[in-house]
């Protein structure tokens, strides 16, 4: 039996430009045309597009950006330097990421939020857009969180829509964020409970991790097995001879 497809051809993608230095592995996509009218792709130099990454057009990415496998970048994106979207994370479109922005795997970033600089946002993050989906006659409009600069997000935090997290707080892994956060902030719990910031922790994100140039398999970098291994495991890794 004979059935109804037809054979459709894939569109022409959108035009790219990569700079000198960034590595491309097989199995990526760039300036996907989402749209017979969208416009290109920029890529800075120095990065790293991991196996299977789609990145749309209508995208500026700056220099030193690293993707995991299975990044998803949609149109409307603007990403500063140094930035990190690690494996089977996906930024929906629309938005603006500043400088050392690192989003570690797992995460779901909607349209119309805004990051600041020097971010860390840990595995796992859920952010959103719509206080009431599927429950409007008329809906409206999705507005995302707005993070300010140096926060640090842990892993599994739920940050519902339109909140602001103000610069410097920090927020512990699986706290519910629902109002606005002051600058300076610790955040524990759920719902969040806003406590002032330990001493220990008032202080700006580490560039060292924030701003990595390469990651730890980044071929470019030193051997993984001559790395640091942590003495409390009690071996190191094994031998590839």
């Amino acid at each position: 039996m004979k059935d109804n497809f037809t054979e459709s051809k894939e569109p022409a993608a959108c035009t790219v430009s990569i700079g000198e230095g960034t590595l491309t592995e097989p199995g990526v996509q760039i300036g996907f045309r989402y749209h017979p009218e969208c416009g290109g792709t920029v890529i800075g130099k120095n990065g790293i597009l991991r196996y299977g990454t789609i990145i749309y057009g209508d995208v500026q990415i700056g220099d030193y950006f690293q993707s995991g496998h299975y990044t998803v970048i949609r149109g409307m994106v603007e990403i500063g330097d140094y930035c990190t979207v690690s494996n089977h994370s996906t930024l929906e479109g629309l938005m603006r990421l500043g400088n050392g922005v690192r989003i570690m795997s797992h995460v779901y970033v909607p349209t119309r939020t805004v990051i600041g600089n020097h971010v860390f946002i840990g595995p796992g993050v859920v952010f959103l857009n719509d206080r009431y989906p599927a429950r409007r006659e008329k809906p409206e409009t999705p507005v995302g969180a707005v993070i300010e600069d140096e926060v640090v997000i842990g892993g599994g935090v739920v940050i519902l829509p339109g909140v602001t997290i103000g610069t410097g707080s920090f927020i512990a892994a699986g706290a519910l964020v629902n109002k606005d956060i002051p600058p300076r902030s610790l955040v524990m719990g759920v719902p969040g409970n806003i406590m002032p910031l330990p001493a220990d922790l008032d202080k700006p994100n580490n560039l060292q991790l924030i701003e990595q140039p390469l990651d730890l398999w980044h071929p470019k970098g030193p051997d993984p097995q001559k790395a640091h291994w942590p003495e409390h495991l009690g071996r190191r890794p094994l031998s590839s001879n």
